[in-house]
């Protein structure tokens, strides 16, 4: 893995970034002030197209990961077409999950990147999908990229996340000795973090230069989907399915959580609202900074049980109910993180 590209991801994607924000508002790719907005200036939502073109153009220098990954570049990008589009226009929920659903769809049918087993969640009886694959498949990659876009709420989280699932990916494809694959994730990882210090509060200065948009952590979400479902299934599987929930717990429990709890209240569970879990952080008085910075080792800190899992070779099934478990106690006590009706603190949201 060449150093030097890694670190010319970084820097293309903030190169790219600040080429791109005067032709912003052209497009109507701006984040305006206002409602439940926090910020005090227009910011370009274009975090998403300077991280795919920082991908793009980084991993020239890897020719072999296109072999793995060029549908994947293909599919991105329509997704951020599709994101972009929302961003300018302000597509419906709708619209923009039947888009999602196709592409989905798309990439199990075209390119046979599709959930062909859950693996042996229920003991030694593997939970092999038959028919059932394409539409699971495509269940899965709609829940993973809108659990990501939902939690593109403060500056920085979403990114963070991914980073966070995307490194315990890298760490075990390089241990299988698969150099393309970890390098062209590396390369992902990187260009993330070239967003990151864009996006990112600095003590100099209080806003974020770029958001992601819709654009961003849709593809971002699609992307992560893709690298689980190529890591976990087909015969050069390097870790069973069951590990894909321990490495996206903390973007998981949230959507999970408020697609049981938003209908119960008579609420659309696609709808925005301030009712996630980095909301309740703020409005319990933590900075924006703090809230990311928990909630990344929160998801560390999940992933690593994760990877300690996959490598004491504990049972899937016994690694799933655990699973369940730890969201049990998130699903019982993330209400009580909520201050009461009469606790007044201030809320930021970002985009």
């Amino acid at each position: 893995m060449n150093s030097s590209v890694l670190v010319g991801s970084f820097f293309t994607t903030g190169v790219v970034l600040f080429a791109l924000r005067p032709f912003a508002g052209r497009f109507g790719l701006l984040d305006m002030p206002g409602g439940r907005k926090g910020h005090s200036r227009p910011t370009p939502l274009i975090g998403g197209l300077g991280i795919f073109v920082g991908v793009l153009l980084m991993s020239t220098f890897i020719p072999e990961s296109y072999t793995y990954f060029g549908a994947l570049l293909f599919l991105s990008s329509l997704v951020l077409l599709l994101g972009l589009v929302d961003d300018a226009i302000d597509l419906s929920a709708s619209s923009r999950m039947a888009g999602h659903a196709l592409i989905a769809l798309s990439m199990a049918l075209v390119y046979g990147v599709k959930l062909e087993t859950l693996g042996h969640l229920m003991g030694d009886f593997e939970i092999e999908l038959g028919m059932l694959a394409i539409p699971v498949t495509v269940f899965a990659t709609v829940g993973i990229i809108n659990a990501i876009n939902m939690s593109d709420g403060v500056d920085g989280l979403a990114g963070s996340l991914v980073i966070v699932a995307l490194g315990f990916i890298a760490l075990l494809t390089f241990g299988n000795g698969l150099l393309a694959k970890a390098s062209f994730i590396a390369i992902v990882i990187c260009a993330i973090a070239g967003f990151l210090s864009l996006n990112f509060r600095r003590p100099w200065k209080g806003n974020a230069l770029v958001y992601l948009g819709d654009a961003g952590s849709t593809m971002l979400g699609f992307m992560l989907v893709w690298f689980l479902i190529d890591g976990s299934q087909g015969e050069t599987a390097i870790f069973p399915p069951v590990y894909a929930l321990w490495f996206t717990a903390v973007p998981l429990f949230d959507t999970i959580n408020l697609l049981i709890k938003r209908p119960l209240r008579g609420c659309s569970p696609f709808s925005p609202g301030t009712d996630h879990l980095h909301h309740h952080l703020l409005r319990r008085g933590y900075s924006v900074g703090a809230v990311v910075f928990l909630l990344t080792v929160a998801a560390v800190a999940i992933g690593g049980m994760g990877w300690l899992g996959w490598y004491f070779n504990v049972s899937e099934s016994l690694m799933f109910f655990l699973f369940l478990g730890l969201f049990a106690v998130y699903f019982t006590l993330c209400d009580k993180i909520k201050p009461a009706a009469s606790e007044q603190y201030p809320l930021y949201q970002s985009n």
